[in-house]
């Protein structure tokens, strides 16, 4: 298990156009983060920098004892999973069980350990009767947990997610959230569904404009509608029909 420390970090995909401006915040172990903040706030683009995807222009990022610099991150994304907003960029195997066994198996565990985490992975992600179906056979809500059930086959020390209930029906939201409270690391959660970061998160980071305008406790942070609709948001929908 590891922790994530992010300091003075400013980003830019053109000169003169900064996306992310300054930030800094750590993620210790066991702490589960929401990230929210309106369409453009740099959530995905703060996620890519974590896992060495982009450089940053300016400051340091440091997961775990690993510097984020280019000769460390095979060490550093073997142990952070990240799960990608878009499922068809994280699946390009054939079908569920290969596309879930293609890490373990990069890894060189025998094919008994790598069954194992297949089968630990399905149970988890309650895919089960999934194993051995074709990947384009599958509806949006499916390939979104196979996503996550090839990071978990990983046994990452971290969890990175980029809108991880888009595409899931009620009953998947529902198992998505019993998965993400169930599991024992740090965990990062972009998302807009704001209720499921209410339900997930004991700490959230409000993005706006590429800069950190508030990191506290969730229920504090979304429970304020004057700051959220400030930033484009909104109260979650659990709080809008309570009148809380």
């Amino acid at each position: 298990m590891i922790s994530i420390h992010v300091k003075d970090v400013s980003f830019s995909y053109e000169q003169g156009t900064e996306i992310l401006k300054h930030l800094s915040f750590d993620v210790c172990k066991r702490e589960s983060v929401g990230l929210i903040g309106a369409n453009g706030a740099g959530k995905s683009t703060l996620l890519k920098l974590l896992v060495g995807l982009n450089p940053v222009d300016s400051g340091t990022i440091q997961i775990g004892e690993y510097s984020m610099k280019k000769q460390y991150l095979p060490q550093i994304r073997a142990k952070l999973g990240y799960v990608f907003q878009d499922s068809d960029s994280q699946l390009f195997m054939s079908t569920v069980y290969e596309d879930i066994a293609f890490a373990p198996r990069n890894y060189g565990l025998s094919p008994e350990e790598i069954d194992q985490r297949v089968d630990q992975a399905l149970a988890l992600t309650g895919i089960g009767h999934l194993r051995d179906r074709q990947i384009h056979r599958l509806s949006g809500g499916e390939k979104k947990l196979v996503s996550i059930a090839t990071i978990l086959s990983m046994m990452p020390e971290a969890l990175l997610m980029d809108e991880p209930s888009i595409a899931l029906d009620p009953r998947n939201r529902r198992n998505l959230i019993h998965i993400l409270n169930t599991l024992d690391l740090p965990k990062i959660i972009a998302s807009h569904d704001l209720d499921m970061i209410l339900e997930t998160c004991s700490r959230t980071i409000l993005l706006s404009d590429g800069e950190i305008v508030c990191d506290g406790p969730t229920e504090e942070i979304l429970r304020n509608r004057e700051l959220l609709e400030t930033n484009g948001l909104e109260l979650p929908l659990c709080m809008q029909a309570s009148g809380r």
